[in-house]
């Protein structure tokens, strides 16, 4: 990533990947006129003559990237050498020999296509982007249309191992870098000698350009088991003056873009094994602010956010600390839903996360990334990666004990008679057959094994009773959703013994009877957040963990009114932080025309006035001067 960098992506409108048989013969290639002929396994492309072509065999750490014009022939190298940041799509092209078993080099989260061409002999996978200009590629492949390619024959990264273990959300604080590429197990091994114990991926997005060869959901599993904490990140439509010619946001259709690009990186994480529960991170490269760019870009993020948290995950945005992230820290207002963490793109080289454009009280609860050092070149264990550095105090996807034995599982330590079934990771206790559909396989545990499940089951599980009655767990505690409606239909749940929900607090159930402190929930239809501390709820903003839950299963705990402040001669992150703190929410802001001023306005008049009581997330508006 590089906020503020120019690219050479153009708009990225389309990925095709086409399986043809051919020859096992490699060819130079030869010149006609404005175009040329190249040759791989005896198939044979016409491209314009300005495109470099690279032999992947004799140049194994060529960076397979499409954001430039270029051929590449043969398997991506497992060691690449990408810049630390690359963003956009143009017309590019990779021919790659085909082996049983492996699925082709896509690139995650694009537009997908898939044809075969008979032709004698071996075959090979030719896999083509294009944007402004999908002709070079039609004519390049030597087909009549691109339109009638079918888009649902290339499976995704990370699709060929079903059973790897998902991952689960924490917070991390150290260093961490990111590539463009994700790096082989091997250089993952080599760099687990330096300081650095997180690393962002590419999952996805219309404008990734570099390829994933290493990335999988085996990958994935094996590098949080070996301990590192990974930033999981979607390079999707970016703003309109951004990127160099990247595929933009519509400006009519912003919210559900915003929508649809949450939903994409979802399918993509967890394909990848990344669980409801970890972040995702939307990177929105560098942008010039202004009103015709900054409201889109927030009304495409406050989307984002909006369907991650329905589906479960949690919302990032990494963004350059004078574009991006200045504009998250400028929102205001009640529609704007912030995002449960920041990654500040500002290259001063500290290793902190403070920044001059977000208030000190802003993503406070350990919810902030600072990329401090742009794409450099750095050795360890005798690989070399080009890299950018962060330090982090934030939510990574990691290693944990969900998943370490599938959800439905039943399970009973050797020697003992009593019986569990696992759910979101953790073992619910099983008092009689007949309440989870009689007798079933029971796989024995040893002590140790039964200890490293979840001692509560993740957040976001559903549960099912034999009563029909269903549950979402958040914090430990199980909270009731009258129908699925506000889910959009029926979601996967386990379906437990009733025994388990009546019996809420007893050790065996691994169920509390309120949320843990700290918990944050988020109210469907309402969309209201809420932080619970000592079984109570207080009204709360957008924050890391949230889990979406129906507002009917919050009804049983109480809530902590809203003592409206005093505001008067306070600026307006003051005021925000205040409300919050008060369990109040930021109704209608008038102010100046002169915005740009902002930050140094201060309350003037508020209604209603301070040390009024009401319910939990009373609006309070505010004028400033």
């Amino acid at each position: 990533m590089g906020a503020g960098r120019r690219s050479h992506g153009a708009r990225a409108v389309g990925l095709l990947v086409v399986l043809a048989t051919s020859l096992a013969v490699v060819s130079a290639a030869q010149a006609h006129g404005s175009t040329k002929v190249v040759r791989y396994h005896g198939y044979k492309l016409t491209v314009p003559s300005a495109w470099p072509v690279f032999g992947l065999a004799a140049r194994p750490t060529t960076c397979v990237r499409f954001n430039r014009h270029a051929v590449y022939l043969g398997l991506p190298g497992s060691q690449q050498q990408c810049p630390g940041a690359a963003a956009g799509r143009t017309e590019a092209i990779l021919v790659e020999p085909s082996r049983a078993g492996r699925h082709p080099s896509v690139l995650p989260g694009a537009q997908r296509a898939a044809a075969e061409i008979s032709v004698p002999g071996q075959r090979v996978i030719v896999l083509g982007t294009w944007a402004k200009d999908p002709g070079v590629i039609q004519r390049a492949l030597g087909l009549r249309s691109l339109g009638a390619l079918r888009a649902d024959s290339v499976r995704t990264p990370g699709a060929h191992v079903a059973r790897a273990r998902a991952t689960t959300a924490g917070t991390y604080a150290g260093l961490g870098f990111d590539s463009c590429s994700a790096p082989s197990a091997a250089a993952m091994s080599a760099w687990a000698s330096s300081p650095y114990h997180a690393v962002g991926i590419y999952i996805g997005g219309t404008n990734v350009a570099c390829s994933q060869p290493n990335l999988s959901a085996e990958w994935v599993s094996e590098e949080t088991a070996a301990g590192w904490h990974l930033i999981p990140t979607y390079v999707g439509l970016q703003a309109g003056n951004a990127c160099g010619g990247c595929a933009t946001i519509n400006p009519k259709s912003a919210a559900s873009e915003g929508s649809a690009a949450a939903s994409d990186a979802v399918t993509q994480a967890g394909a990848l094994g990344i669980a409801p529960g970890n972040p995702i991170y939307y990177d929105m490269e560098g942008y010039a602010t202004g009103s015709s760019t900054t409201p889109v870009v927030l009304k495409f993020l406050s989307a984002w956010t909006q369907e991650l948290h329905t589906l479960g995950y949690q919302s990032g945005v990494y963004s350059s600390g004078d574009s991006g992230i200045r504009d998250l820290a400028n929102a205001e207002g009640t529609s704007f839903i912030e995002p449960d963490d920041i990654w500040i793109a500002r290259w001063n080289d500290e290793q902190n996360t403070s920044d001059p454009v977000v208030p000190s009280t802003d993503w406070v609860n350990h919810q902030r990334i600072h990329q401090y050092a742009g794409g450099h070149n750095t050795t360890y264990g005798g690989y070399t990666m080009n890299i950018d550095s962060n330090y982090l105090d934030g939510a990574t996807a990691g290693g944990s004990c969900y998943g370490q034995v599938p959800d439905g599982t039943f399970v009973s330590v050797t020697g003992t008679g009593a019986v569990y079934r696992v759910a979101g990771g953790a073992p619910l206790f099983v008092s009689d057959w007949s309440a989870v559909g009689g007798p079933q396989p029971v796989a024995l545990l040893t002590s140790q094994q039964f200890q490293s499940l979840c001692a509560v089951p993740v957040n976001g599980t559903f549960l099912m009773t034999s009563t029909g009655a269903v549950y979402r767990v958040a914090g430990g505690a199980p909270i009731n959703i009258p129908n699925w409606d506000v889910f959009g239909g029926m979601q996967p749940y386990v379906a437990i013994d009733e025994w388990d929900l009546a019996n809420l607090g007893n050790p065996i159930t691994h169920l509390e009877p309120v949320p843990a402190n700290g918990t944050v929930v988020e109210g469907l239809p309402s969309r209201k957040y809420w932080t619970f501390a000592r079984g109570r709820r207080m009204f709360s903003g957008a924050r890391a963990g949230v889990v979406a839950v129906a507002d009917a299963g919050l009804a049983p705990f109480r809530t902590v009114p809203c003592v409206v402040p005093r505001l008067t001669h306070v600026t307006f992150p003051q005021a925000k932080s205040a409300l919050a703190k008060a369990d109040c929410r930021l109704g209608k802001v008038a102010r100046p025309h002169h915005w740009y001023r902002f930050h140094k306005l201060r309350v003037f008049w508020q209604i209603p006035i301070g040390g009024r009581r009401h319910a939990a997330g009373w609006l309070v508006g505010i004028k400033m001067r």
